[in-house]
């Protein structure tokens, strides 16, 4: 085969697109893991290339509007990683454990979510594998574990939404004082796109 040039958002978004179709098979998480973990470092670099906000940006931002501390932005970054288990499947360090604890399911659930989040900062219009996985989300995942294997009654989703609405005064002021001062977070800054 002959060498071709390739836009990396274009392989970004073959990556996460192979990484849904393996997780909303059931085929294969933890690869998903690693796929999506690959599309978004690729989303990652290009959002800030743009002059945007990454998704770990405005995570940050809630753990500091959460803490009342802010956490240094490359330490951040690599704890989503960590916590979604993206580093543990790319990596081995020397002198590092030889197994890894995790449920494949949330991780790549998570890895995935937070690809999709950098895409959409960088394309508004979700493409339809994109709008695929968001569908499986509100039905089969209610925002502490997925209910696939359950019997249907009604989207998981709903549930999140309920406990969303019942949140208490005091995390509905501290979301809006986060609100005001990230209001811009994802606004393209001047000369960014």
């Amino acid at each position: 085969m002959a060498e071709s040039t390739h836009k990396k958002l274009a392989l970004a978004q073959q990556q996460l697109e192979t990484a849904i179709g393996l997780f909303i098979s059931r085929k294969d998480r933890i690869s998903a893991i690693s796929l999506a973990g690959a599309a978004d470092g690729i989303l990652h670099g290009l959002v800030l290339k743009a002059g945007r906000k990454p998704f770990a940006d405005y995570a940050m931002g809630v753990r500091e509007a959460l803490s009342g501390t802010t956490p240094a932005k490359a330490k951040y970054a690599k704890h989503i990683n960590d916590k979604l288990n993206i580093n543990d499947l790319k990596h081995m360090d020397e002198g590092g454990p030889d197994e890894v604890t995790l449920d494949p399911d949330i991780s790549a659930l998570g890895a995935i979510l937070k690809a999709i989040a950098n895409h959409h900062i960088l394309v508004a219009d979700h493409p339809p594998f994109i709008k695929a996985m968001l569908q499986w989300t509100w039905m089969f995942y209610d925002g502490e574990r997925i209910t696939e294997n359950e019997p249907y009654e009604k989207p998981a989703g709903e549930k999140v939404m309920t406990r969303y609405a019942e949140r208490p005064e005091e995390v509905k002021k501290m979301e809006a004082r986060f609100a005001k001062k990230y209001q811009d977070l994802f606004k393209p800054e001047k000369g960014g796109a």
